[in-house]
This record gives C-alpha cells, sequence and structure tokens, in this order.
C-alpha cells in the first residue's frame, strides 16, 4: 500500500480524534435520517454495518457515489470497540472523475450528519473506490480478535481511546483495507494493524509514537 495513503488515512483518523477530544458530546441540530439499523448490542456498530448506513445515505446525495474512506470516531466517554464495534462513525464518499466530497456521520445506527463539498478531493478513477460494503469479507469484531492473536495490543484510555477502525482502499491489489487501532501496554505508541479485508489477511503493522490528551 501507498505509504502516501496510509498517512493520509492516519492523519484524518487523528484528526478526528482531536477534534472530539477538545468538543463536547453536544445533540447536533440537524435531524436525523430515516435510514437506520439497530444493532443486537448496545455498544454500537460494527463497521459494515455502519457503511451499510452511510452507502444508501450517499446513494441518495448521487447514485455513483462510492465509499473512499472511513474511521470510528473517539467521542466516547469511556473507551468502547472492545468487541469491534463503536457508536460513532464518519465515512468519506466521492464520485470517480468528479471533486466531489461527501461525508456521512453515523451515530447510535442512524445518520447524523451529511456534509458535501464540491473541489475538495482530486478526480480520480473508479479504482480508487470500493463500490460497494459487499467486499467487505471480513469486519471488524472478528478482525479485533485476530489483531489481538497477532500482537499485544490494548485499548487507548484517553486519547483515541478502545479500539479505534477504519478503511481504506489498497489499490496495488484493489481490495478494500480494514485496520484496527489501540496502544500498546505503556500507552505511548498507537499500533496499526492493516487486515485485508477480502481474505481476513494481515497486510501490514506498525507503531507510532503519539502523545496522549
Amino acid at each position: 500500500m501507498k505509504k502516501n495513503l496510509l498517512l493520509l488515512f492516519i492523519c484524518v483518523f487523528l484528526v478526528s480524534c482531536q477534534q472530539s477530544a477538545v468538543q463536547d458530546t453536544t445533540t447536533d441540530s440537524n435531524v436525523a435520517s430515516e435510514v437506520a439499523f439497530f444493532p443486537d448490542t448496545e455498544t454500537g456498530l460494527t463497521l459494515k454495518e455502519a457503511l451499510e448506513i452511510a452507502h444508501k445515505e450517499a446513494l441518495k446525495w448521487n447514485k455513483k457515489a462510492m465509499l473512499y474512506s472511513g474511521t470510528s470516531v473517539d467521542r466516547d466517554e469511556t473507551p468502547t470497540g472492545m468487541k469491534g464495534r463503536r457508536k460513532h462513525w464518519n465515512i468519506e464518499f466521492g464520485i470517480p472523475g468528479k471533486k466531489d466530497y461527501y461525508l456521512v456521520t453515523v451515530r447510535d445506527g442512524k445518520v447524523l450528519d451529511k456534509v458535501h463539498v464540491p473541489n475538495e478531493m482530486e478526480a480520480m478513477p473508479k479504482s480508487q473506490f470500493i463500490s460497494k460494503v459487499e467486499e467487505f469479507k471480513y469486519d471488524t469484531p472478528e478482525l479485533l480478535k485476530r489483531a489481538q492473536k497477532i500482537t499485544k495490543i490494548y485499548p487507548g484510555d484517553n486519547f483515541a481511546k478502545g479500539y479505534n477502525f477504519g478503511f481504506t482502499k489498497h489499490l496495488q491489489k484493489n481490495v478494500p483495507i480494514v485496520m484496527v487501532i489501540g496502544w500498546d501496554q505503556a500507552k505511548e505508541n498507537m499500533i496499526y494493524l492493516m487486515f485485508n479485508a477480502v481474505t481476513g489477511e494481515l497486510e501490514d503493522d506498525f507503531e507510532r509514537e503519539q502523545y496522549k490528551n
């Protein structure tokens, strides 16, 4: 996977964590969409469940909208994600050959907000997007278990609390990648494990030193 794409993904994730750290979890003024999903547990949605909600909403905006990238959002007061589920997700979309950017925020099983920003993205070919949710054969609960078997990974406590998750596209292999994000035991370095969403195999992993608020 190209390093610049990984760095961009990490930057987006860290920015979302930083923004959540300085904002109160307040009630959004926008009316939630009627598109909703009621999970089997109270601990939130898996990545695929969040993608299904967000993708339906994006197709209302534009029938050619395709998945680009996304992350769980660090807005819970206590660490979550222990079972591969999160309550808050930001899912990004684009249109092949266009510069439109569309962000869908999912909270508690419903679409909380939608943002369309024209001329925000570079015009990219269809090969850089993910066409449909069905391309994800593996989901975050099972991939978190695999991550815990591969290495010692711990949930965050203050910054990037709990376990976090995200996705992007592996351009060389033309498959979606699911990222599992946690910490080392000392809570000094963030651990990133990137799994092939089609085969469930580990594609890459690394640690990155990160401050805590």
